[in-house]
């Protein structure tokens, strides 16, 4: 069994060396993560990733915007695989700033997805109560597909750019936004379609969730209050830690390593600064959430 990871990274590029430190020097200890292939899009500015890492492809690309740049990233990197490696038989989809530390947890699900007949392994994008897998959408920092059926049954390209685009008018009416882990879904379910024939229109969902693994450990992923002020508003937090299967997600550097410090593993260069240093302002260039400081200015980019 041969396994890709696509990691893809914008701006947050100390956590992108030490995801790849994890791969390299945690995974490999597991034989059949020994040897997995790397595809790495990135779409930041050169200067913050100037050469290839530890990464076997690096493809730089534009960066057209939040969900459009993430679509990109996942697209070509696809493509890449596609072209060069299709010898792969499940791509692990990771964000950069998604660690997963127990490769053991992902040995067994994708052993699972393989005797199951599952073809994509992933988290409901949304909280205990809103959990439906095509409403919410499917979990795009971190989910797991079986690339030779998503080529043949053309899970991607995911075409937000063009959908977004086509039925902006309705989007504006309605004031909604157009959210790329719900549109993964609509994607799933067309590949589906192509390649199982259903009798009626009313099973595709039931027939689709039948060849998904859902990665229930990792729900909810958001949690959701409420405040009320001059009227009720319902906020969502979103949980970034999940120690049993070893899935660290934090944005807060500080929050990451006092996790990262439990599993006591052996890192390369960039993991040790992280681990050891005792300021972390240099993280990500001090990128907090959507803002990070550059000359000492705030920048606002998108996360």
């Amino acid at each position: 069994m041969n396994i890709g990871v696509l990691l893809y990274t914008y701006n947050r590029t100390d956590d992108a060396k030490i995801n790849l430190e994890i791969i390299r020097n945690v995974w490999s200890k597991h034989e059949s993560l020994k040897n997995v292939t790397v595809v790495h899009s990135y779409n930041g500015e050169k200067e913050w990733w100037p050469e290839k890492y530890l990464e076997d492809e690096l493809i730089y690309l534009p960066n057209p915007g939040h969900f459009a740049g993430a679509e990109l990233l996942i697209n070509e990197g696809v493509k890449i695989f596609a072209e060069k490696f299709p010898d792969i038989d499940y791509v692990i989809l990771l964000a950069s700033d998604t660690w997963l530390v127990k490769p053991e947890y992902l040995v067994r699900v994708i052993m699972e997805m393989q005797t199951t007949d599952k073809y994509l392994a992933a988290s409901v994008w949304g909280s205990k109560m809103k959990s439906n897998l095509f409403k919410r959408g499917a979990s795009l920092d971190f989910n797991i597909f079986n690339l030779k059926w998503a080529i043949t049954n053309n899970l991607f390209p995911l075409r937000y750019a063009e959908f977004r685009e086509k039925y902006q008018d309705l989007f504006f009416y309605f004031d909604e936004t157009v959210y790329l882990e719900v549109l993964f879904m609509v994607r799933f379910l067309e590949a589906i379609s192509h390649s199982i024939k259903i009798s009626s229109d009313n099973l595709l969902k039931p027939v689709a969730l039948e060849h998904v693994r859902r990665l229930r450990e990792r729900e909810p992923i958001h949690e959701v209050g409420s405040e009320r002020r001059f009227f009720k508003i319902d906020f969502w937090r979103r949980n970034m830690y999940w120690p049993d299967i070893g899935l660290l997600t934090h944005h807060d550097p500080n929050e990451k390593r006092r996790a990262l410090k439990k599993h006591h593993l052996a890192l390369g260069d960039a993991g040790k600064r992280f681990l050891t240093s005792p300021n972390l302002d240099y993280y990500n260039r001090g990128l907090k959430k959507n803002v990070f400081i550059k000359n000492k200015k705030r920048i606002e980019y998108g996360d």
